[in-house]
Parts: structure tokens; sequence; C-alpha cells
């Protein structure tokens, strides 16, 4: 059996925060967002895998591990990422492979093992993990599935499917099982009209998975994501971090390498704090917040349930919560991006306030690189 994690595009949806770095090179918790995928195919036994990326962008996958091998897309879309799995599959003279779909983040990281157990057991030359229809806003298709496990429909993403699935139902959790022969009648038409097809066959399995699932296609979507990441993750202190005797540091909480922890800091968890990244006096970081590499938190300064991306200048005072700040911007002294109704939505989003419901809050998305001038 052999692993592939379909590594292509741009993630638009995550648009401004991917214009610089791709979706599945994006760091989340010191991680590339397609470690994650290679974690779960690990979990799943698979020994051999293959990253797929989009042609040029080769050398921005950060592997690392032994049996993870990177090659280019071949064609266009998912359907060219399939039919590149289907070429190297057939090579490595492999009849099962794995496919996981970066941006899909399970806990426990399993997901992909109960796939692969589920299509070992069943017989279908094909098997869908799901997830349920509440746990996010998906982009890849609502499933319908009958008492036998069989996908009996497969809707793509449109306005109705959207409304037709909310609240019930299921999605594809982005782990697919296929013999190869499959695969490669998958990779004929778009992923879509491809799924379609199969289900209305009869030869689609679909298991559900029981666990927390986030699908990171939007960038709020990152909130969520760290929410599940630091749940009961418990205390990790680098060795090589420092922290301040007189700094406070609850529980949950994860300080990576090279991290400094100044004089009256506050780190309290569940709080990922990354590599070389400096929390200076009086700094407050908490509540599922992730501060990513070589990131400063300026004096005085509070980060709440927010993502701050790599490089990132947080000023003095300032005052940052319930948002996604891309890499390398810088937040002015006093500034304050803070956390607001959904009605401030563009309108090609206002269908996400129904969606999220009453009482949700989102704060502000600020782009790579981006100057938040300070308070007047």
């Amino acid at each position: 059996m052999i692993g592939f994690v379909l590594a292509g595009g741009y993630g638009k949806r995550l648009l401004p925060i991917t214009q610089g770095t791709p979706k599945p090179f994006l760091q989340l918790m010191g991680r590339q967002l397609l470690d994650y995928s290679i974690e779960t195919l690990r979990e799943a036994k698979v020994d051999d895998v293959v990253v797929v990326v989009t042609k040029g962008f080769a050398n921005l996958a950060s592997v690392g591990r032994e049996g993870v091998r990177v090659v280019e897309q071949r064609g266009d879309d998912i359907q060219g990422a399939l039919r590149t799995a289907y070429d190297e599959a057939s090579a490595a003279k492999e009849r099962d492979a794995v496919i996981v779909y970066t941006g899909f983040l399970a806990s426990p990281p399993t997901i992909a093992k109960l796939a692969v157990d589920y299509y070992q057991s069943s017989g279908f030359p094909i098997v869908l993990a799901l997830a349920s229809a509440a746990t996010g806003l998906e982009t890849y298709g609502f499933v319908t599935v009958d008492y036998r496990g069989v996908v009996k429909e497969f809707m793509w993403e449109s306005p109705e499917a959207k409304r037709w699935g909310v609240g019930r139902g299921y999605v594809f959790g982005g782990v697919m099982v296929a013999d190869v022969g499959k695969l490669e009648e998958a990779s004929r038409t778009s992923f879509g009209e491809s799924m379609r097809s199969l289900a209305g066959q009869g030869v689609v399995g679909g298991i559900q998975w029981p666990g927390r699932w986030v699908e990171i296609g939007y960038p709020w979507d990152l909130l969520e994501a760290i929410d599940m990441l630091l749940e009961g993750s418990g205390s990790v202190i680098s060795s090589k971090a420092s922290v301040s005797r007189s700094a406070i540091v609850g529980d949950n909480v994860i300080i990576d390498d090279g991290a400094v922890v100044e004089d009256g800091a506050i780190v309290k968890g569940p709080a990922y704090i990354g590599r070389g990244v400096r929390v200076r006096s009086g700094a407050v970081v908490e509540n599922f917040s992730a501060v990513e590499r070589d990131s400063v938190i300026g004096e005085n300064a509070v980060v709440e349930r927010s993502y701050i991306g790599a490089r990132v200048q947080v000023g003095s005072l300032s005052e940052v919560r319930g948002s996604v700040v891309g890499e390398g911007a810088a937040i002015g002294p006093g500034a304050h991006l803070v956390e607001d109704s959904p009605e401030r939505l563009p309108e090609r989003l206002r269908w996400l306030a129904d969606y999220l419901g009453q009482g949700v809050r989102l704060g502000a998305v600020v782009a790579p690189g981006l100057r938040c001038p300070a308070a007047p």
C-alpha cells in the first residue's frame, strides 16, 4: 500500500493569508500543513509516502522524513493530482493507495487508519472517511450513506449543497482509500463528477470519523485547528527555550526551541510559542493562541485566541483577539484587533453568518507583510 499527500493548489479561500505562501506550506504550530497529512499516513502504517505538489513548488516542502518523497503534479486541479497518484502507484506496482488531502486535520490523527481498516474488511474498492456536516466549512462534497455503509450520493460544493448539508449528513473527510484501478477511474474527470459516477455504481463505501475534525478552508479555520491541536496537549517546554523565573507559564503550554519568555510575561494555556519567538515583559499570550517562529509579542501586549504567523511584530500595548495575522505583518503599538460580529463579512461570504449562527464573533484577518498603524 502506498500513500499520497495531495499538496497542490494555492488555497484561494484562505486569502489573504496564502498570498505569499500556498496553503500546504503554511506553518501551524511549527509544522507545515502537509506534515499533518504525512503523520496521518504514518499512523495508518503506510511507509511509502509521496507528496504531490504544484509544479515549481517542490522546494517549499519540508518533509525531512524517511520514506517520504516529493513529486510535482502532472495536470490541473484534483483530477491532475489523482492522475499523478495513479501514475506513481502504477510505477511502484502497488495495488492499493491511500490519498490524504492537505488541510484536513483530525484528532487523534488516526482517520486514515480507520479508513484503511474499513477498506481491508469491507470489500469496497473505494472507501471515503466521512465527518459530520456540522463540524466545519466544507468544500469537498456532502455525502449520503445508507445503512450498509454504501455512499449513495456525493454533492459537490454549491449554494444548494451548503443549504442541504447544514446540520445533517456527512462530508468527505479528506481521506480516500482505493484500489489502483478505481483510482485511475476517479482521475478521468473532475473529482466531483468522478465521485458522483462511482457512487452511482454502488462501489464507494463510507466510514464515519468519530473524533474531532477540521477542514482549513478559510482563515478562521486556523483558530479551530489550534483549538483542536492544543486540547489536552499537556505542557512541553524545550530545554533550548529561555523562560524567565519571574514569567508565569500555565498548563497546556508548548514552548519551542529558541523561544524567549521575558520577565513578567504571562503564557496561559492552551498556547503554542514557536521557535525563536520572543514574548516581552508584561505581554500575555493565552486561550488557544499559536505564535509561529521568530515573531515578537511586545511589552504589555495581549494575544488571545489568535493565530500569529511567522516573523510577525506585535507592538507594545496592542491587543489581538480572535484574529489571524499573516507572516511578516506588523501590528503597531497600541493597536486593537478585536472580535466583531460576522455581519461585516463581504457579500460573497454572507451565507457564513447564517451557517455559524447567533453569537459567533470573528476577529481581524491581517494580510502577510501588512503594517497595521499604531493607535493615535
